[in-house]
Parts: structure tokens; C-alpha cells; sequence
């Protein structure tokens, strides 16, 4: 069991699971039934994402030291049984979509929203950029949630969806590439840190102003597009009468660019910082679009759900951290 769960990595299954719920919910969707489906086919959208990687990834992370102990590496989950495991995921997400949500046009971006992430999962090691691929697959699962709604997507829902492209732009495509970009340079391996320049010299990282650049551009990009919600007036920085929204989306952001900063001068000996600070960034991300529709939500559903949601999004990923990796709370990545 414990192989399983490292396999699908239990701790991020929110961040895709919510995907399609927040696309529904910027298209005007309100009820339990329906988001808790979309809830479902976004678990299992991770599992699918998470274990096919893994899968395609067999040959590359045997040779690393840092993620050798995967179970799919150590023989814990043979290569069949994680083909079951993500393919059945595939499955069981287009049967809900077919029984509950069938339109031509949410069941049609689902199906690319899976294309997308297997051809990141089978061609990331191969061709660089690819986390815009991974992004463009986020950014369909929103669209399919908004879709099984309505036929028509509104700028409200485009900026919701856009938010999880640049959250996943940044947490795969700089944070993570970054940690291993000693390990991709010895394997020829060209990601986007390493594209810019960026490489080891002895135990140290040099990081490339160009490569900072690029990594706080698209951080203030993410921060940007999420507060087009409040600007537009598709949300408020007030709920009875507190600018309580206002407040913590500041205090988010001002997080993330810190612990960009933070993320970008980590000493490459102190990987499980690395580590650490990704983890947190994409956290504090993570609550950016429910705080972001804090007045949105609390308008159609009062304000608990919409607390309970925040809640959950931060014990969740603390309770499997501890419950996977005890007090270290670090995951094999």
C-alpha cells in the first residue's frame, strides 16, 4: 500500500483534482453532486499524470540518486500493474464524463487534456519546453470543467484555467528542472534551466541573470493573471465588508515571489531545501485562485465552504507529507 501511495503521490492530488472544479465554478456552477465528480475525474487525472510519468520515466530515474528508491524503479509496483493503474484512471474518467457530463465539446477536451499530458509524460526528456505541454493539459482539464456546465466560456473562466498553466509552468519547468539540472546535464538531458545556461561548477549553481529573469517573469505573470479576477470585478478584495481577500492574496503573493527568490539561491548541496521551498511555493499557489474567489464563492454558497476549502488545501498535503516521509516530510522527487 505504501508503494501505491508513493506511486500516485496522495499530497499533490489536489492541485489537479480542483482543476476542472474551479473551471466549473467560474462557468456558474454551484452544486455538491456535480463538483464532487469533477472532484473525482481530477483525482483521478493526477493519477493517471503522476503514474504514467513514472512509468515513461523508468529508464531515466534509475539512474539518478536521488529518486532510485521509486517504487516502479525498485521493482515495489512492477511496469504492468502501474499500466492498469493509469490506464484505468483514463477509463474510469471518461465513463463519469460520458454518464454525467456528455457534451461533444467537455468530453472532446477531456480526451485532449489526456493526449497533452501523455505526450509530456513519453517526450519531456526528450524535447525541451515541454512544460508548456504540461500546462496546455492543465489548462484543458479547466476548460472541460467549465464545458460540462456550459458550451460557453467566459473571461472569467480563461483567467481561472490560465492560472493553473502558469502555476504548473513554473513548478515543473523551474523549480523542479532546477533541482535536477546537474543530473540533466550528465544525461544530455536539455530543460529549461539548462537551455538558459544554467549548470553546476563543482557543488555550486550558477544561475544565469537571464534565467532569473525568466523565472520572476513568470511568477509575476501567475500573480498577475489571478488578480485580473478582482480588477475585472469577476471578485472582490472585500467579503462583509473586510478586506480580508484583498489582504491574504497580497500576503500569498508576496510569499511566492520570496520563495522564488528562495528557490533560485539554494545551494545545489542543499537539494532537500530545494525541495522544501518548491513545496511551499506550490502550496501558497495553490491557494491563490480559492482566496482569489473568496467573494465569488461566499456570494453562492456562504463563506464555509469556501473556508473548509482553504483549510483542507493546506492540512491535506501536510497530513500525507508526515504520513509518507515522517518528520522530514521530503518526497522522492
Amino acid at each position: 500500500m505504501k508503494n501505491f501511495l508513493v506511486l500516485v503521490r496522495p499530497y499533490g492530488m489536489l492541485f489537479l483534482g480542483f482543476t476542472p472544479v474551479f473551471g466549473a465554478i467560474a462557468n456558474g456552477e454551484f452544486d455538491f453532486f456535480h463538483l464532487t465528480l469533477l472532484l473525482v475525474i481530477g483525482v483521478l487525472a493526477h493519477i493517471f499524470t503522476f503514474v504514467q510519468n513514472d512509468y515513461y520515466d523508468i529508464w531515466v530515474d534509475s539512474k539518478s540518486k536521488y529518486v532510485s528508491n521509486r517504487p516502479l524503479v525498485t521493482g515495489g509496483i512492477s511496469k504492468k500493474k502501474a499500466f492498469v493503474i493509469f490506464f484505468s484512471s483514463f477509463v474510469i474518467s471518461i465513463l463519469i464524463a460520458t454518464i454525467f457530463f456528455f457534451t461533444i465539446y467537455s468530453l472532446s477536451m477531456l480526451l485532449i487534456s489526456f493526449l497533452l499530458m501523455t505526450f509530456y509524460n513519453k517526450y519531456s526528456k526528450h524535447f525541451f519546453g515541454m512544460e508548456y505541454i504540461l500546462g496546455a493539459g492543465v489548462f484543458a482539464y479547466g476548460l472541460f470543467g467549465a464545458l460540462t456546465v456550459s458550451n460557453n466560456v467566459s473571461f472569467f473562466v480563461i483567467i481561472v484555467t490560465a492560472a493553473g498553466f502558469m502555476q504548473w509552468l513554473f513548478s515543473v519547468g523551474i523549480s523542479a528542472n532546477l533541482k535536477d539540472v546537474e543530473f540533466d546535464t550528465k544525461q544530455g538531458i536539455r530543460t529549461t534551466p539548462t537551455v538558459f545556461g544554467v549548470h553546476v561548477v563543482g557543488q555550486k549553481l550558477l544561475i544565469p541573470s537571464s534565467f532569473w529573469v525568466y523565472a520572476f517573469g513568470v511568477k509575476i505573470v501567475h500573480i498577475f493573471i489571478v488578480s485580473l479576477l478582482f480588477f475585472l470585478g469577476y471578485t472582490s478584495i472585500f467579503i462583509y465588508g473586510l478586506p480580508i481577500p484583498g489582504i491574504c492574496f497580497l500576503i500569498i503573493s508576496l510569499s511566492l515571489l520570496y520563495l522564488t527568490m528562495k528557490i533560485l539561491s539554494a545551494p545545489i548541496i542543499k537539494r532537500d531545501k530545494m525541495l522544501i521551498y518548491a513545496g511551499l511555493q506550490e502550496g501558497f499557489a495553490l491557494l491563490l485562485i480559492p482566496i482569489a474567489l473568496t467573494s465569488y464563492t461566499a456570494e453562492n454558497t456562504g463563506i464555509i465552504p469556501i473556508i473548509l476549502l482553504i483549510l483542507l488545501f493546506i492540512l491535506w498535503p501536510l497530513f500525507w507529507f508526515r504520513s509518507l516521509y515522517g518528520k522530514k516530510m521530503i518526497p522522492l522527487e
